[in-house]
C-alpha cells in the first residue's frame, strides 16, 4: 500500500512540475517582444484611468520612429504593439500604413473600451506622449494606439537617432 501511495504522490509531482514547465516555455515576453522588434507597453496598474494617465513603462520604442520615418516616405510599414498587463498577460496589436489615404489597425486590446479588430482610418498621428489614428471607420473617428511617456519617447528618439 506505500508503494501506491508514494508512485501517486510522485506522479503529482512529476505531472504539476510538467504543467508548470509548459506554462513557462509557452508564455510570451517583453525579451521576446524585444527580439520581434515590437514596441513593447507594461501596464503597472490593473486601473484604466492610472495607465491613461502614465502608470506605464515603454520598453521598446524605437521601432516606432522607423515605422513614422515609412510613413512620412509614404513607404508601406507595419508596427507591431504588445501590451503587457500587470500580471504579464500580453495583448499585440498592429497598425499598418499602406498608403498616404489608408492604414489598418488591427486592435487586440480591450483596454480603454475600443473597438477590437481591422479597422480602417486615413491618418495617423503621433506625438510626444501617443499613438494614435484618425478618420476611422468606427463609431469613434480617433483611436489611441499607444500612450507613452514624453521622457520614453525623448529616450527611444534620442536612440533612433544615434542609429541612424
Amino acid at each position: 500500500m506505500k508503494k501506491w501511495g508514494a508512485l501517486f504522490i510522485a506522479g503529482v509531482l512529476l505531472t504539476g512540475c510538467s504543467e508548470k514547465e509548459a506554462e513557462k516555455e509557452s508564455k510570451f515576453t517583453i525579451k521576446d517582444a524585444i527580439k520581434k522588434d515590437h514596441v513593447v507597453i507594461q501596464n503597472l496598474s490593473e486601473k484604466e484611468i492610472e495607465i491613461i494617465t502614465g502608470a506605464t513603462k515603454t520598453e521598446h520604442l524605437v521601432p516606432m520612429f522607423a515605422f513614422l520615418d515609412d510613413v512620412k516616405a509614404d513607404k508601406e510599414s507595419k508596427l507591431q504593439i504588445t501590451v503587457f498587463t500587470k500580471n504579464g498577460e500580453s495583448t499585440t496589436s498592429e497598425l499598418h500604413y499602406v498608403n498616404k489615404d489608408k492604414t489598418i489597425f488591427t486592435n487586440n486590446n480591450k483596454a480603454f473600451g475600443m473597438p477590437t479588430g481591422e479597422i480602417e482610418c486615413s491618418y495617423i498621428l503621433d506625438s510626444n506622449q501617443n499613438l494614435m489614428v484618425d478618420g476611422c471607420t468606427t463609431e469613434v473617428s480617433t483611436l489611441l494606439v499607444t500612450p507613452f511617456s514624453p521622457r520614453d519617447f525623448n529616450l527611444a528618439k534620442a536612440d533612433y537617432k544615434s542609429k541612424e
